[in-house]
């Protein structure tokens, strides 16, 4: 392929590495809500709820900003968009993280 020119199968490849951010920021997020369930970690953090709520249904959904049956613009702009929703929710997820390493080391 020319140098410069845009790759479908690199961007079907992008698009499951989106999955799996999906995956990992899932591992995250549902220990988080029941560790806030269970009354050990506050306050919950709404807006990582938020960003993974919209994550799941932009990505997984076929009613998108460019719909996923136009080749090539129909992926790109999931990963884009559930990319830059991930980005965020893991800003958000990272107190949650740091608390759950300081919670699992023993105190000396």
């Amino acid at each position: 392929m020319a140098k410069g020119r845009l790759n479908p199968i690199g961007l079907i490849r992008g698009r499951g590495r989106v999955y799996w951010r999906i995956f990992k920021a899932l591992r995250t997020f549902f220990p988080m809500l029941n560790d806030w369930r269970k009354g050990r970690y506050r306050p919950l953090p709404k807006k990582a709820v938020g960003l993974m709520a919209l994550a799941i249904v932009y990505v997984v959904s076929p009613i998108d900003i460019v719909p996923d049956f136009i080749p090539f613009w129909g992926l790109l702009d999931d990963f884009v968009i559930g990319g830059w929703l991930l980005a965020k929710l893991d800003e958000e997820l990272d107190g949650y993280r740091r608390w759950r390493e300081s919670a699992d080391t023993p105190a000396a």
